[in-house]
């Protein structure tokens, strides 16, 4: 079954609405990437990628809300950028025929460092458990938008929210939904932060994937919204593989048969072959195991021929939020119905020569629309792949 794209609402540090977010990827300038205190026990200032501008409290009760944490207030404002939009694509169905299905991997527990700070120093803190549970970011969407359907959260590390796709699409073919609101959101926290620099994989600088110099990842914030129906849009839907392959708690595959797996099945369930893709957003997160692993795998099924980049030196790694940024890119790219130029990933030079030779993009490259794939892999070997296509 494919299902179709009605709605999609980003916010990551490339912009806060859908325009400027595809205008500065074409420009290759993210605004919210930037050195951040505050987070590193050590004081330092890592580059992070944050969400730039004013978030919205618009809700009768934020102000006093036990779910007003940072992770929920970007859903809301996500909602409120185009709420009239969401509203009309919502129009008719019932609310119990509208499910929502979200990815996360942090949740409140910033907000739970903050309290636990609080505590110890006898300060007092509004602050409720109901934060950190997992299953808070779909309960509040629910509540914000007045849903009755099944409502819940996946937590999967790095592939949450591209398994809210998976999830979603298994509703609408079950019959259980009518509509399902997919994505996900990850705010900043000091915990991810600071247990990635204790794997020695948290970069101060920008990260760069594929690239000799890489080491390691950036991490960001971003929400990501999208309503996907079996109605026709001009955007669809069209496959999805997953697999789990449990080599490493924290490291994938080295020979990448995990990814290799998924990305086969994505192909299958899509009717497609390898060399049907015109681009593939890489999980690339800057991390000598990741890329090898990855490259790997992409390279014993599209050779040279495909044009793949990661998108993570201007978004960040948005951990639980990563499924929904990097497919939310390729749904901005084929809703524009142009060819959409994107920014080189780095020059040739500075490819890491002993990664197998993909066609990575060494200067900006103009993609016109078609069959696009997202890559997103997690620890534990927990593997994801997802295809969009533009309605013919």
């Amino acid at each position: 079954m494919t299902s179709y794209v009605h709605w999609v609402s980003l916010m990551n540090s490339l912009g806060t609405t859908n325009e400027s977010i595809l205008a500065n990827l074409e420009k290759g300038t993210a605004l919210g990437l930037k050195a951040c205190e505050g987070y590193r026990i050590d004081g330092s200032a890592p580059v992070l990628g944050t969400i730039p501008g004013v978030l919205s409290t618009h809700w009768p009760e934020w102000a006093t809300s036990v779910e007003a944490s940072r992770n929920n207030q970007l859903l809301l404002t996500a909602v409120e950028n185009r709420r009239a939009s969401l509203e009309a694509a919502l129009e008719g169905i019932p609310p119990e025929r509208i499910a929502v299905v979200l990815g996360t991997s942090t949740s409140g527990s910033e907000e739970v460092a903050h309290y636990i700070k609080a505590t110890l120093n006898d300060e007092v803190t509004h602050f409720s458990s109901r934060q950190q549970e997992m299953g808070d970011p779909a309960r509040f969407v629910a509540r914000l938008l007045g849903t009755k359907g099944p409502n819940f959260t996946i937590c999967t590390a790095c592939t949450s929210s591209a398994r809210a796709f998976i999830t979603g699409e298994r509703l609408l073919k079950a019959g259980l939904a009518d509509a399902v609101l997919v994505g996900g959101c990850d705010t900043l926290a000091s915990m991810p932060i600071n247990g990635f620099e204790s794997l020695g994989v948290l970069s101060p600088t920008v990260c760069e994937p594929l690239q000799a110099s890489r080491h390691g990842i950036t991490i960001g914030e971003a929400v990501g919204l999208v309503l996907l129906k079996r109605e026709t849009s001009d955007v669809a839907f069209v496959g999805y593989g997953e697999s789990s392959d449990g080599y490493h708690m924290s490291s994938p595959d080295p020979d990448g048969l995990g990814a290799k797996t998924c990305v086969t099945d994505a192909l299958r369930r899509a009717g497609a072959e390898p060399q049907d893709v015109v681009y593939v957003n890489l999980h690339g997160t800057a991390t000598p195991a990741n890329d090898a692993a990855e490259t790997a795998a992409l390279f014993s099924l599209f050779g040279d021929k495909t044009p793949m980049s990661s998108t993570k030196n201007l978004t960040g790694h948005t951990l639980g939020a990563a499924g929904v940024t990097d497919a939310g890119l390729l749904i901005l790219m084929l809703g524009a119905n142009r060819p959409v130029t994107l920014p080189a990933q780095c020059e040739r030079a500075q490819l890491d020569p002993a990664l197998p030779s993909i066609d990575a993009l060494v200067e900006p490259r103009a993609i016109a629309p078609g069959l696009m794939m997202s890559t997103n892999f997690a620890f534990g070997g927990n593997n994801t792949a997802l295809l969009f296509t533009r309605t013919p």
